[in-house]
């Protein structure tokens, strides 16, 4: 058996990109019971069977062990604080939580992209963790939602790939210019072309990703910042992110839930904020005149929290 490093490790596994789910359940008592979870998978369709797998050191492994029934409730990409609060400890998940009750009163979780409810059907041992096979009895879809990601330690969205602009099916849009006219083709063909460049800069530079990138953005003055904020700004669990500021040699203090930068972080933060100035004049160059703050106005005015 090879002696891997765990962080490398946990790395290696993150490259595959999984949907993000939480797993909910009653104890004995009646105590709702959820962790977030992206080991889901499919299993068969006939039966319908799905698998999850869970710490054995998780505070919920006898609720789950025990259970007849369990929810997987995969979330949706506007449901990062969801999955962020039962990823977490110490606290009253469940605290203002509109769920309602499904097969065993297990937790349903209100504007889920789906939920399934599962007979418990086996359990396997696998490794430090235990395999959880449920069959699923009832299913329930919501329309017009897309599926929260995690990927390479950071949360995402699942998008069309950009290469399916080549198909047959686009190049007869392309005739009738619609792909031109399209605001959203045209602001996701942009970002994946500017985004390649700019984060190809960044790990020349200094062996950077994207997710590292972000985190030494926010903490590029030195001064400390809350893990919670941090998480959000950086769109990380609090896991992934413990992980990404140790690779980086970042002072974590545990007592008060902050991180900041060591003194040659804020150099590389630095080194990293002059790449970025040097690409965004580099875009303001392209387009005339007062165009490109306008644009980036706009954006905003796009972004706005009232229209999401």
């Amino acid at each position: 058996m090879s002696n891997f490093d765990p962080k490398e490790l946990r790395q290696v596994f993150s490259q595959f990109p999984t949907g993000v789910t939480v797993i909910t359940t009653r104890t004995a008592e009646g105590e709702p019971i959820g962790v977030t979870a992206s080991s889901f998978n499919t299993v068969s369709v006939s039966p319908a069977l799905i698998l999850w797998s869970i710490d054995k050191g998780a505070h919920s492994l006898e609720a789950f062990q025990n259970c007849e029934y369990f929810a997987v409730n995969i979330l949706s990409d506007q449901q990062i604080p969801l999955s962020n609060r039962f990823a977490g400890r110490g606290q009253d998940k469940f605290s203002d939580v509109d769920y309602t009750n499904g097969l065993g009163d297990s937790p349903l979780l209100p504007e889920a992209l789906t939920q399934l409810q599962c007979k418990n059907w086996n359990i396997y041992d696998g490794g430090d963790h235990l395999i959880m096979v449920g069959e699923v009895v009832d299913y329930k879809i919501a329309d017009n939602a897309r599926p929260l990601v995690f990927s390479q330690g950071s949360y995402a969205q699942a998008s069309p790939h950009y290469d399916v602009l080549n198909t047959k099916q686009v190049d007869v849009l392309n005739q009738h210019d619609f792909l031109e006219d399209h605001i959203l083709y045209l602001l996701r063909a942009s970002y994946t072309q500017l985004s390649k460049v700019f984060y190809d800069r960044l790990n020349e530079a200094a062996g950077v990703s994207p997710e590292l990138w972000r985190i030494y953005a926010c903490l590029a003055d030195g001064n400390p910042l809350d893990l919670d904020t941090l998480g959000q700004f950086v769109m990380q669990p609090k896991t992934a992110l413990l992980d990404a500021l140790k690779s980086i040699g970042a002072h974590v203090q545990c007592d008060t839930q902050t991180a900041c930068l060591t003194a040659e972080g804020v150099q590389i933060a630095q080194k990293l904020l002059a790449i970025e100035k040097q690409y965004k004049k580099e875009l303001a160059d392209r387009v005339e005149g007062d165009s490109y703050n306008e644009m980036k106005n706009t954006l905003r005015t796009l972004y706005s929290r009232e229209m999401l």
